[in-house]
């Protein structure tokens, strides 16, 4: 049975849905993989929604549809519709791939994304289940708007199809050239730390007998940013170190890793922000934008469902 269909854990806990790290250790551990590779791997990675682009009319019955790209958005009925506010996406949360690895995103609702006309700002939208929505008329700008240089364009639609049942993104700053990491260049001390980490992934390959795509890839959800956001630079290898503390700590008592890793976050300088998703700009036809658009967000709004406070940026 692949990841995608099994939505109990253990004890019959719902997948995703009793804590980062208790459903994956279980299966891991009936696999044979060790408890410092497990532990290696929940610190390290990120589950990832990879996902193809469709013509509306080439969907077929076996395709896992998890959204669409463009066109109109379903808003609630108290949310207007801005000038320059150009939808981008609309993920359906409940239909997305369902595994052991937590992404820490709500399973009901939509999340729906927008950008700027320039490209240059973005927020995001939760709607629960049960909210009142509607598809607004596109927004006209006025003469007004236009004369500031705001527009409107309506991306074409798409419908998004997930295209892996199992995906992780490595931290791209954590892993070596094998795994197309981005620095080839490392100390000593964190060459052994990727290292140590690879050796996890070979060890879950090698037991599970499956090898999670890992790749640098833009049109995804959740994961790993392609570009490393700026709130890690100060955090990378007090990050590793932690890993490494918590591998020794948690080997007479792994099922604490929850508790050990939250502790961890609060050491460290500051927050770095985690991916949400990312957008190719060519990909979306934008007409003049070239780069990924991002929707990053703090670890803890993104345990609250706090979408509203996610961070916009575009790597040119």
């Amino acid at each position: 049975m692949s990841n995608w269909d099994n939505t109990a854990g253990p004890a019959g806990d719902s997948v995703g849905q009793t804590s980062r790290s208790s459903a994956f250790r279980a299966s891991a551990r009936r696999h044979g993989v060790s408890d410092d590779a497990i532990t290696r791997l929940l610190w390290s990675m990120e589950p990832a929604v990879y996902f193809d682009w469709k013509d509306p009319e080439s969907v077929r019955p076996g395709d896992r549809v998890i959204g669409h790209i463009g066109g109109a958005p379903e808003l609630p009925l108290d949310v207007a519709w801005e000038v320059g506010a150009i939808f981008v996406a609309s993920f359906d949360l409940a239909a997305l791939p369902r595994t052991l690895f937590d992404d820490g995103l709500p399973r009901e609702g939509h999340l729906l994304l927008f950008t700027s006309s320039d490209a240059a700002d973005g927020r995001a939208l939760h709607i629960p289940p049960g909210t009142g929505t509607a598809v607004p008329p596109v927004p006209v700008p006025t003469e007004e708007e236009l004369s500031f240089g705001s527009s409107h364009p309506v991306l074409d639609r798409w419908t998004m199809v997930a295209s892996r049942d199992d995906a992780w993104d490595a931290h791209a700053w954590l892993i070596g050239e094998a795994y197309e990491g981005l620095r080839g260049d490392v100390e000593a001390e964190e060459g052994e730390w990727q290292a140590q980490l690879e050796a996890a992934v070979e060890e879950y390959a090698a037991k599970v007998g499956v090898r999670p795509a890992m790749v640098r890839s833009t049109d995804k959800l959740r994961g790993v940013q392609q570009n490393p956001h700026g709130s890690w630079d100060f955090c990378t290898d007090d990050f590793q170190r932690l890993r490494e503390e918590a591998v020794l700590e948690l080997r007479d008592g792994p099922e604490r890793f929850d508790e050990v890793y939250d502790r961890a976050w609060r050491q460290l300088p500051e927050q770095p922000l985690l991916h949400l998703a990312t957008f190719n700009l060519e990909s979306l036809r934008y007409g003049w934008g070239e780069g990924e658009i991002s929707w990053m967000i703090s670890r803890d709004d993104l345990r609250a469902g706090r979408f509203d406070a996610v961070e916009f940026h575009w790597f040119g």
